[in-house]
């Protein structure tokens, strides 16, 4: 047995081997004829969606449990053809002075796809007896209208000449060749005929070929156009579809100047990740299926839990603040909240006896976290500070206004307390690494595999839950790794490092400053007036977004009419707050004027600061603090401001 096998490891889709054994459904592929657009961020699970739901992995799961592969035939209502772009290849298709790009990129499209319908058909061959003479009559059919010249006679020699029809694509790409033996065709015609003639051939004349083209965000414009008509034009037998990053859809117009595609008419939108409301049950399931794999290989513990939340366990606010309480400067404000209680004292007429009274059960004699929240209470005066007496009777009585009050302010209060005793805020729990994965499945995995990987270099044993203290040093490391994974994001890596730098400082320090009343507690998102930002200001946004630094949601409590421009709200992506220490909970979120918004993601380092002074300037709260965290190297140095 492998003491130190880690289910986790493995995360990503390139990375697996039998995906279908890591597979959990989240959605059922209906054989109906609409196409589906499949909609995430990396790590989202759409090309495991896609993979897993296309023949290749179907007779794989066959083959490894002594199956016929003739059973996929029986089994299945369509069959999956995937297709992932070459993104090298399909962008190197454009300028050199060649006016015919379009019909060359359909050409390749439809090579690529014909390749996997071919192989398909290699590995039925041999087990359902195929009639010969009909596949020598297909492949030099089929592959005569590509080249007109072809003697081709055997699927085996067409799969070949679709290589060698590739090459010459290359070639001429590269500028080394024409295409004069290569005749262009319609894609949508082609695969068409392709998949009514396979039909036939295979004896089930009413089969279904869904077409599933991954990371479609890559194609260009031109290309994305095609595909669009692919989309619209879709009819049995022949449905194409595409999985996409947000924001990844270039252009809804098709080949035709007249035309667009738009769901639900053209086809259906999945969203998968930000909005998956099964989420924690596809998780749950998927770690399930990780670990009991990991037993059956004999790697893990046969007694071993195969439920992820039994190693996670969940947050808790008094485990946190045990560790705050151990720390020789967590009484910090209490000092403060008896000078202001006395302060208050004076003011309302409070007797010497009251005074000490409130002094004692407000401050000394109440719990920490307690305390902590009756000096944000008492520390500004708004309309809504309640004078000492009725914040005394309301503890006192636990009332429910008492209750209301300590309720809205508590979690705000623990990050006030993290700084203060100059401890690091915790992050540990399932629930917790639920909401820093920002329900990207990958994401998850990682928190996952480190805090794995940390707990068995501390000696731990599948039979006890792993340490809040190791998950909570897994979730800061993936955090580090992922803020600095954001520089190579194309085109606008550096802009949205230098951003995601300052605005998780502008949400660290609202987090933190000390005469917070916690009245707006735990901002972690923002939103702008949409129609005012400029086009090179949209472009970087929707970058963001497609890279999943930012991730939109609908606008909440808008406080101005129903006619504001202020349509969406951003969420900076959860996986970034351990390295901010800012909060993964959507509480509040504050507005960014579009001039802070167009210095934060101007992509340089003196501008991004000036619009993060100018941002509490704004906002009558101060921002000069004695570090900065250096962005010219991209890592956590801390350098003189």
């Amino acid at each position: 047995m492998d003491n130190q096998y880690n289910p986790f490891k493995e995360n990503r889709t390139e990375q697996m081997r039998d995906l279908w054994k890591y597979y959990v459904p989240f959605c059922c592929m209906e054989s109906a004829g609409k196409p589906l657009v499949v909609e995430g961020g990396r790590g989202s699970g759409k090309t495991m969606f896609f993979q897993c739901n296309s023949w290749r992995q179907k007779i794989l799961e066959l083959k490894k449990n002594n199956q016929s592969i003739t059973l996929f035939l029986e089994n299945e209502e369509f069959i999956g053809i995937y297709y992932r772009v070459d993104t090298t290849f399909v962008s190197s298709m454009r300028n050199r002075e060649e006016e015919n790009w379009k019909g060359i990129f359909e050409t390749y499209l439809g090579i690529c796809i014909t390749q996997e319908i071919l192989d398909l058909i290699i590995q039925l061959s041999d087990s359902m007896n195929l009639d010969f003479k009909r596949l020598s009559d297909f492949s030099l059919r089929f592959s005569k209208k590509i080249n007109p010249g072809s003697t081709t006679n055997t699927i085996e020699s067409f799969r070949n000449d679709c290589d060698t029809f590739l090459d010459v694509i290359e070639d001429k790409i590269n500028g080394e060749a024409n295409l004069e033996h290569l005749r262009l065709i319609n894609v949508n015609r082609y695969i068409t005929d392709v998949c009514a003639e396979i039909s036939k051939i295979l004896g089930k004349e009413n089969l279904i070929f869904k077409i599933f083209i991954d990371e479609y965000e890559t194609l260009q414009e031109y290309q994305q156009r095609i595909v669009n008509t692919l989309i619209k034009h879709s009819t049995l037998p022949v449905i194409f579809n595409i999985g996409l990053r947000p924001k990844g859809m270039k252009t809804s117009e098709t080949i035709s100047e007249t035309e667009t595609i738009e769901a639900p008419h053209d086809y259906e939108l999945l969203l998968i990740g930000f909005e998956q409301k099964q989420y924690p049950y596809i998780i749950k399931s998927i770690c399930k299926k990780r670990i009991a794999l990991g037993k059956e290989q004999g790697r893990i513990p046969a007694n071993a839990s195969e439920d992820i939340e039994f190693y996670l366990k969940s947050y808790s606010i008094d485990f946190e603040l045990e560790k705050i309480s151990s720390s020789k400067n967590v009484i910090s404000h209490l000092e403060k909240l008896e000078k202001l209680i006395k302060e208050r004292a004076i003011e309302e007429g409070c007797t010497k006896v009251e005074t000490d009274e409130y002094c004692q059960v407000l401050c000394h004699k109440a719990p920490l976290l307690n305390s902590r929240v009756h000096y944000a209470i008492l520390c500004k005066r708004t309309p809504y500070t309640p004078k000492l007496k009725e914040l005394y009777t309301s503890y006192i009585a636990k009332d429910r206004k008492y209750d209301d009050w300590f309720h809205n302010r508590k979690n705000g209060a623990i990050y006030l307390l993290c700084k203060e005793s100059k401890r690091e805020k915790m992050y540990f729990g399932f629930d917790v690494f639920l909401a820093l994965s920002s329900n990207i499945v990958r994401y998850f995995l990682e928190l996952c595999e480190h805090s794995f990987k940390f707990a068995f270099l501390n000696s731990w044993d599948w039979d006890s839950p792993i340490a809040p203290e190791i998950q909570t040093e897994a979730a800061k490391y993936v955090s580090e790794y992922k803020i600095t994974d954001i520089a190579g994001y194309e085109p606008y890596g550096r802009e949205l490092r230098i951003f995601v730098q300052y605005l998780g400082q502008i949400f660290y320090r609202l987090h933190t400053v000390e005469d917070n009343t916690l009245g707006e507690p735990e901002p972690n998102h923002f939103n702008t007036k949409d129609l005012s930002m400029k086009e090179g200001t949209k472009k970087i946004i929707a970058s963001a977004i497609m890279w999943n630094v930012l991730q939109e949601g609908e606008t909440t409590k808008r406080k101005r009419s129903m006619l504001s421009p202020e349509t969406v709200d951003y969420y900076l992506n959860k996986i970034y707050v351990p390295y901010f220490g800012i909060s993964y909970r959507n509480q509040r979120k504050i507005t960014l004027s579009v001039e802070i918004l167009n210095g934060l993601l101007s992509g340089d380092e003196d501008e991004a600061l000036g619009a993060f002074r100018k941002f509490f300037r704004e906002n009558n709260s101060p921002s000069d603090y004695k570090y900065q965290l250096s962005l010219i190297d991209l890592d956590t140095e801390e350098n003189d401001d």
